[in-house]
């Protein structure tokens, strides 16, 4: 009995749609969590394909750094232009596969996150979670705030229960006796190794962003430090949303979705919220065909002359 064609995935409809629209070569990177494998397929399918302009549909919550900088770089190698189509989401390492497009495609439900480098924690009898490397150093802020809070208070309680009789220099030695001692068991919590790798890991996602906007996009050093300071250190939290008018303030080219589009988008982002697809690690390059060249009718009509 022959074997039945593999059912192609619901997602592949709105993308060929998108193409349609579009008329430049499609690539989907539906990707759960971007490793080494994603890297592998993406490099498979872009294998021998140069392209003048490339749609990347990009749906990602994130993972390695590496792995994403290994995937801009393909990227840039097999298209002289990239547009960013986010749908749904991009965050984390997907932020800084975005930071090489030439154009930012978004609607008013697409978003992008901050730039800290998820780090991967793991305590014994639990599975293995990422967590953010900003997440340290937020702490270690709110410490150093809630310390000088302390002994800006303690100062001014000291003067006034004292009439402003005691010399300055003792008023202060007793502010920060009493700051050291309500926020010093806090700072005993936060191990100087642990802060140590945290700001290595953001120091990575710094440097690769840098990178990649002075070497691919052209940027000026000094305004990609700036504007990648800003992804990786400016946010509240690592859920925090980057939308198109945030992207457009820190300098990026960004286009609203015409309606057709923004109608195959909110099509592709049912799709993903409700999981109906079939694949954790989809990456899928379109090509539109092209029109298959037909013979003048003049020149139809001289062969048939001369065939008489």
């Amino acid at each position: 009995m022959d074997q039945q064609p593999p059912k192609e995935d619901k997602m592949f409809k709105p993308i060929r749609d998108i193409m349609a629209i579009r008329k430049k070569p499609i690539l989907l990177m539906n990707i759960s969590h971007v490793i080494p494998t994603s890297v592998m397929l993406l490099q498979k399918e872009l294998r021998g394909k140069n392209v003048p302009e490339l749609d990347v549909v990009l749906n990602t919550p994130g993972g390695h750094i590496e792995s994403a900088y290994k995937i801009v770089k393909l990227l840039r190698i097999h298209a002289k232009k990239v547009n960013v189509i986010v749908p749904f989401y991009s965050k984390s390492a997907g932020t800084l596969i975005c930071l090489s497009a030439n154009t930012f495609i978004l609607s008013v439900g697409s978003e992008l996150g901050p730039l800290d480098v998820q780090i991967n924690e793991h305590q014994e009898g639990d599975i293995d979670t990422y967590k953010s490397a900003l997440n340290g150093y937020k702490s270690l802020e709110q410490i150093q705030s809630h310390a000088l809070e302390n002994l800006d208070i303690a100062t001014r309680l000291i003067l006034s229960r004292t009439g402003n009789r005691m010399r300055l220099q003792e008023v202060i030695k007793l502010a920060i006796e009493f700051s050291s001692n309500t926020s010093g068991c806090l700072y005993d919590q936060v191990h100087p190794k642990t802060i140590t790798e945290y700001a290595r890991s953001l120091d990575v996602g710094e440097q690769y962003g840098t990178r990649i906007l002075t070497r691919y996009m052209g940027w000026d050093k000094e305004k990609a430090k700036n504007v990648v300071r800003r992804l990786v250190y400016d946010y509240p939290s690592h859920g925090f949303i980057i939308d198109k008018e945030e992207l457009s303030e820190l300098g990026f080219t960004t286009e609203d979705m015409p309606v057709e589009l923004e109608e195959i988008s909110e099509a592709i982002t049912l799709l993903l919220s409700t999981g109906d697809h079939s694949e954790d690690q989809q990456v899928k390059l379109f090509i539109p065909e092209t029109p298959k060249a037909t013979e003048a009718p003049q020149a139809n009509e001289k062969r048939n002359k001369k065939a008489k």
